[in-house]
């Protein structure tokens, strides 16, 4: 579908996005560009805070709706709160309904090019990625969803109240939209395909020049548990590399995208040597796994 017909759809995109600064990052204000340029209407969703002029400006530059929101109930939350107030207050209704959150950095403009790959698919929801954990599930990041999936999506806010933990999100929301549509028989269908899980196929996905990445890479956020996972799976090398190091060499980013933008987590000096010892506690941890592994028999 060319760009010109992607604007004759009625559609919104929802922005999820908790920030602590009063300021918007560099990264969300080119993904907010990208996504106002593909001419529908953007609403960007975010915590309640104090936000300063500049980033007021911008939104107002772009058009962009702000909706604040209580920080509570993860993306789906924020979601599930603005279409409530939509409803309420609105009584508005799209044909296409793009809901994305923050959790993702994209450092190439292509949100025409995936907006149009989105409605030449015979698909009901459209993701960039899918995963196998749980079951098979759209990963939520990134949902373009036409009509029966956006009644779906009502459907599923009234059969679930809102989750107040990261996994019960996860469990609930993200798996079982998919679980419900999928019940249903709607068509669900993921845009990029890796060799392995998306989480350790980043590198894979940066080498295609897809042009996002997941933002707990860029700050190797992740749990010690996590971390184990990686390395239970054999991907250690996903979870060690430097990504906007590896994005500048091999992800060819847009040239008006600034490298310092994937940057995402300011961290200190302190945190680098804590860093450091944390890294060398796990390794110790794992190895002591493993040698468990290798004496205890297993179990019948």
């Amino acid at each position: 579908m060319a760009d010109a017909d992607i604007k004759t759809l009625s559609g919104k995109i929802l922005y999820a996005s908790y920030q602590e600064s009063e300021t918007l990052p560099g990264y969300v204000r080119y993904a907010l560009t990208g996504l106002a340029q593909t001419g529908f209407p953007v609403v960007y969703l975010t915590n309640e805070r104090d936000l300063d002029a500049d980033s007021h400006a911008f939104l107002d530059s772009h058009h962009i709706e702000l909706f604040f929101t209580v920080n509570s109930g993860y993306d789906f939350g924020m979601w599930r709160r603005y279409l409530e107030y939509v409803a309420k207050f609105r009584k508005e209704s799209w044909g296409r309904l793009v809901l994305i959150n923050d959790s993702i950095v994209y450092y190439q403009n292509r949100f025409h090019s995936i907006f149009s790959r989105a409605e030449a698919s015979d698909a009901d929801a459209v993701s960039l990625t899918q995963n196998e954990e749980f079951r098979h599930h759209l990963q939520s990041f990134f949902l373009y969803l036409k009509p029966r999936a956006i009644q779906a999506l009502l459907e599923h806010f009234e059969r679930n109240p809102e989750t107040e933990t990261f996994y019960d999100t996860v469990r609930v929301m993200e798996v079982g939209f998919s679980g419900l549509m999928q019940d249903k028989g709607l068509k669900l269908e993921a845009l990029y395909s890796t060799s392995a899980p998306v989480l350790f196929s980043y590198l894979e996905l940066i080498r295609a020049k897809a042009g996002f990445v997941k933002r707990k890479l860029l700050e190797k956020r992740f749990t010690n548990e996590e971390v184990f996972h990686f390395w239970k799976n054999g991907a250690e090398a996903a979870y060690k590399t430097d990504y906007a190091k590896f994005i500048a060499k091999e992800g060819a980013p847009d040239k008006d995208f600034r490298q310092d933008w994937l940057v995402t987590d300011k961290k200190s000096a302190l945190h680098g040597v804590m860093y450091f010892f944390r890294m060398l506690y796990l390794h110790f941890r794992w190895n002591i796994h493993i040698i468990k592994q290798k004496v205890l028999p297993s179990s019948p």
